[in-house]
């Protein structure tokens, strides 16, 4: 076999492990989807609550098809930051265990550093794994670890959450 042949042949099987690599990562990412944090649909949300260690608590109320802040006081809320609040309940969960597996002390649990109440369901939220900066989440009766890229939402300032009013 000439070198350009066996070079080239070399070159075929590498983009088609390439190819079967990302063919993998891609099921393994869909498959994390496919076990969201809640049941809850992020789109019927009517009501939830914000409270964190040393922040103000912050509960909003759907009205009219918009988000209203009804605590610390009653305003117009930013539509868009309030329903980044809402899609936490559709987190896609890393890994999932009964809460009487584990010690809830030992992962910021009890208490918990933040709680967000949607509709009646609470959310607790504890330390974050120190390797996969994943955060721990109790609801339900478990204990499930998802990617945190809500921490800045729930640890925000009222403020963050009003809407902002057009500029003349």
């Amino acid at each position: 076999m000439r070198r350009h042949t066996r070079t080239n042949l070399f070159l075929l099987a590498m983009v088609v492990l390439l190819g079967i690599a990302a063919f993998a990562e891609l099921r393994r990412e869909h498959a994390l989807e496919r076990d969201p944090l809640t049941k809850i649909d992020p789109e019927t949300i009517t009501s939830l609550a914000v409270t964190c260690e040393g922040c103000t608590p912050r509960r909003f109320e759907k009205e009219n098809g918009h988000w209203m802040m009804r605590e610390p006081q009653a305003k117009p809320a930013d539509d868009k930051t309030v329903e980044r609040l809402t899609y936490i309940v559709r987190a896609p969960v890393r890994y999932r265990r009964p809460a009487s597996e584990v010690d809830a002390s030992k992962l910021g649990l009890e208490p918990p550093a933040a709680t967000l109440e949607v509709d009646g369901t609470v959310l607790k939220f504890g330390t974050t794994d120190a390797i996969h900066n994943e955060r721990y989440v109790e609801v339900g009766g478990t204990i499930a670890l998802v990617p945190d890229r809500f921490s800045a939402l729930l640890f925000a300032t009222p403020e963050s959450d009003a809407a902002n009013p057009p500029k003349p």
